[in-house]
């Protein structure tokens, strides 16, 4: 299986808030709207518009996120069943069967908690990179701070006067130190940001539920078999008749034009 790509893994994370505030609004205003005219015969279609609305929101991010873990792109996310209860409905069924999906309401719960978990996740991948490249330049602020503003960035503090005093090490050259620390975090950033895409991929996977993986349109089985072509004419059906090649038909036309040609001459 293919690893998982970092850099789409911090796509991810990155627009999981401004899909976050996009689901939140929808579903509070069509929450509200729908509840408030409930007493009209209009609300109760509102409301499975919005929960079905917010359910295909739910599975199309988890139909992203199951894609990043098993290293495909995102156009080759799996396509969950949009059609839901009222597929194979219409009518007054079909609204109650939306009504009464516990899917649905599940859609619900991932917009209204998409927003604080958007939240968290954008702010870890730009905080986690930026950390990392800030302490990398350290040398470089050091330069800027000093001849600039005349102050030495790494002379004050308990832990860098320690080891001026231990180790004898000059602001200059602890700033190379801690630069040399930076570029470790920048090597070790991928990890760290493939490592909270899982965490939000799971996150995904929990508010849809078990139910996801089985709405997932799979390529049929006689379609993907290798070994088709191989199979016995046996297990054909009786009225299906074994398919003639027509690469023994070939020496024979052959044949025909070397006679023919012949009789010409």
């Amino acid at each position: 299986m293919k690893k998982p790509s970092a850099w789409e893994a911090w796509k991810l994370l990155l627009l999981s808030l401004p899909k976050g505030i996009g689901a939140f609004l929808f579903a509070v205003i069509g929450l509200s709207v729908g509840i408030a005219a409930s007493a009209v015969i209009i609300g109760l279609p509102l409301l499975a518009f919005v929960l079905i609305v917010c359910r295909r929101m739910m599975e199309s991010e988890y139909g992203l996120t199951s894609a990043w873990m098993n290293g495909k792109q995102p156009a080759d996310a799996p396509m969950a069943d949009h059609g839901g209860p009222a597929r194979e409905q219409r009518g007054l069924r079909s609204l109650l069967a939306v009504l009464a999906d516990r899917r649905s309401y599940r859609g619900i719960v991932y917009c209204l908690l998409q927003l604080p978990a958007g939240v968290v996740c954008f702010t870890l991948a730009i905080v986690v990179p930026a950390v990392a490249l800030a302490v990398t330049l350290s040398p470089a602020a050091r330069m800027i701070v000093n001849g600039q503003f005349e102050y030495e960035l790494f002379a004050d503090g308990w832990l860098f006067e320690f080891i001026g005093r231990t180790f004898g090490l000059t602001p200059y050259e602890q700033s190379w130190i801690v630069g040399g620390f930076g570029l470790l975090l920048v090597l070790l950033v991928p990890a760290a940001v493939r490592m909270l895409g899982r965490f939000y991929a799971a996150w995904i996977s929990g508010l849809a539920g078990p139910e996801s993986e089985a709405a997932t349109v799979h390529v049929p089985a006689s379609l993907a078999a290798p070994g088709l072509s191989g199979m016995a004419t046996s297990e054909l059906p009786h009225d299906a008749e074994p398919a003639s090649s027509s690469l023994p038909l070939e020496p024979d036309r052959l044949e025909s034009r070397i006679a023919a040609d012949t009789l010409r001459s």
